[in-house]
């Protein structure tokens, strides 16, 4: 793994960023293990300010948890971590792509399905130098690096939520559109666009200093108030009497596709003045001032892709276009939801006492 860096007529592909680090990984990424609200190991919530140093897929430096903020609600620094590692490697998996000049391309990322990607080149693409090429690939690799890598943390809430096991044993339903995820992960994906536009620093240095940041910038609060803020939606939002027949009375089922931004939930009662920070959804429009265009197909390969097929009405051997079938998704998704827990499930309200 490489995230490229161009400056002025030369492309430098730092193949060794991540060796240097000392934190050298295999390119295939795997998944961190979070927090999650009813893990019978508790929750770690450490202080703002003291997330640790980033390392691509993973390390020991790193100190990940569960950390409140104001505006931004509970963040999962787990999944803020992944979403970014996922960014930063599809967007130089997208470079690699477009400086070979491919118009189609594929790729698996943690889960199993098979993801499809189709580009169209500007015009005069043929006749540009490799330099040229270099510049332009660039910001269209970002961009739609990101838009990937959130669309394939988006496919996996889907696919939990209809029942899919990571370990291939225990069912992730339960986390399944957890409210601080689909905010964390759309977070992550933020970071490492920035991180990757640092042209002074390595990417793991550069994610070390923007997570830290970012917590600021959503004003973190301490451990203790994040302790706070989770004993006030415990028997609220979620019960854990016991483990495997965890409750969850709320989901956050905002993925974008209403107003193309995902709105933090935030905890009554705790920074009772503050107002939460939507961020905005990547979308494929914005490389249309760039002079591309891409589509991405998702090719399930969970066997929980019969449930979401029927759901859709689609044939067993369809391929899935979130732009076209995510809200279809959703729409059913929350039908279900409805008639388990009401549709308050979507709503960040606390039950009258």
């Amino acid at each position: 793994m490489c995230i490229f860096r161009y400056s002025g007529t030369a492309v430098l592909l730092l193949s060794a960023a991540f060796l240097a680090a000392g934190c050298g990984k295999p390119c295939k990424l795997h998944e961190r293990i979070g927090s999650f609200f009813g893990s019978p190991y508790g929750i770690e919530f450490p202080d703002s300010g003291r997330m640790g140093k980033h390392c691509y897929n993973g390390g020991y430096d790193e100190c990940n948890g569960m950390v409140y903020t104001c505006k931004g609600g509970f963040i999962d620094i787990a999944h803020v971590r992944e979403s970014a590692d996922r960014t930063a490697y599809l967007a130089e998996l997208t470079f690699q792509n477009l400086m070979m000049e491919r118009t189609e391309f594929s790729f698996q990322i943690i889960e199993p399905a098979h993801y499809y990607v189709k580009i169209q080149y500007p015009p005069n693409w043929a006749g540009l130098g490799f330099d040229e090429k270099a510049a332009q690939a660039e910001p269209v690799a970002v961009l739609l690096g990101q838009y990937l890598a959130q669309k394939t943390t988006v496919w996996h809430e889907i696919i939990t939520w209809f029942g899919f096991a990571s370990t291939g044993v225990f069912s992730e339903q339960v986390s399944s559109f957890s409210w601080e995820d689909p905010y964390s992960d759309l977070m992550g994906t933020d970071l490492a666009v920035m991180a990757m536009e640092d042209t002074r620093h390595s990417y793991e240095d550069a994610m070390t200093s923007l997570l830290n940041e970012q917590l600021v910038a959503l004003d973190a609060q301490t451990a203790e108030i994040s302790k706070n803020a989770m004993e006030i939606i415990e028997n609220q939002w979620y019960t854990t009497k016991v483990h495997f027949l965890i409750r969850m009375f709320k989901r956050n089922f905002d993925i974008g596709t209403d107003d193309g931004y995902i709105t933090p939930w935030l905890v009554p009662g705790i920074c009772p003045d503050a107002t939460p920070l939507p961020k905005p959804v990547p979308n494929l429009e914005l490389l249309k001032p760039l002079g591309f265009c891409a589509e991405l197909e998702i090719e399930p390969k969970e066997l929980e892709k019969y449930e979401i097929f029927n759901a859709l009405g689609l044939e067993s051997h369809a391929r899935i276009r979130p732009e076209v079938h995510f809200p279809g998704i959703m729409e059913f998704i929350k039908k279900e939801a409805y008639k388990i827990y009401t549709p308050e499930v979507e709503l960040p309200k606390l039950k009258p006492l």
